[in-house]
Formats: structure tokens, sequence, C-alpha cells
């Protein structure tokens, strides 16, 4: 990422991703198995962790004036 704007775009895709993932959690909380939500839970909250480590704070590191989101 070389500029601002490619940050702030990379930042929404990310927020985008972690929204999705949440949409699809909340969505299979009525459709699975207690056993299945927990797997898909545990896949997801580790998911939603990878994105914020690992792409949000990255992002936010070197362009920290961007975080009017989190």
């Amino acid at each position: 990422m070389n500029s601002e704007v490619e940050a702030r775009e990379l930042r929404e895709l990310g927020l985008r991703a972690v929204e999705e993932l949440s949409d699809l959690l909340n969505a299979a909380k009525t459709r699975c198995s207690e056993e299945e939500y927990e797997r898909l839970r545990r896949g997801v909250g580790l998911s939603i962790g990878r994105i914020q480590t690992e792409v949000l704070d990255v992002i936010c590191e070197k362009y920290p004036h961007i975080e009017d989101r989190f």
C-alpha cells in the first residue's frame, strides 16, 4: 500500500470481511446444531482475530490517523 487512499480502501475491505463473518455466524445460529455452531464460532473468531492483527493493525500502524472507525 503506497498511499493513504489505498490504505483506506484496504481497511474498508478488511472491516467488511469482519462484518460478513459476523453475519455468517449470526445466520448459522439458528441453522446449525449446537456442535456445528460452536465449531463455526471458533473458526469465525479465529478468522476475525487474524484479520484484525494481520491486516487492520498493519494498516493502522502505517497510517494511524485513519483509525476512526474502530
